[in-house]
């Protein structure tokens, strides 16, 4: 093992590791909604605003994974993964329904989406490197 340096990932795969770990985080999340409104637990008018907040939560989480390891700005990975995370968003409720209200809850889950990713991109600044400091 030489020390050489590290292989560092393609731009496109780090997209794809940010995308689908907001889509994992956000089916999981589902999962424990539901089972959360079947047990009585969550009132039944409090679902959508529970999948509006989980849905930037995930985003955001997606996005910090993302903005992390870009080379691009953190702004613009964020956002990145937030428009990857809102188009499967967008064509899964095409292919599923056959249309979606935008001025309803449709177009306020695309806007927690990209909410989440903006707050990915505003929190998720790099971290500094402690550079070696000379020993007088």
């Amino acid at each position: 093992m030489g020390k050489g340096r590290k292989q560092q990932t393609a731009v496109w795969m780090v997209f794809l590791q940010g995308l689908l770990a907001a889509l994992g985080i956000y089916l999981g999340g589902q999962l424990l909604l539901a089972l959360l409104l079947v047990k009585g637990t969550l009132p039944e008018r409090g679902a959508f605003p529970a999948v509006a907040v989980l849905c930037g939560l995930s985003v955001a989480c997606g996005g910090l994974l993302t903005v992390r390891r870009s080379p691009w700005g953190t702004l613009p990975a964020g956002l990145l993964t937030a428009g990857l995370f809102a188009g499967v968003l967008l064509v899964v409720g095409l292919s599923c329904w056959e249309s979606i209200t935008w001025l309803g809850r449709g177009g306020i889950l695309l806007l927690c989406a990209l909410a989440g990713g903006a707050l990915a991109g505003l929190l998720g600044g790099r971290r500094k490197r402690g550079g070696r400091r000379k020993r007088k």
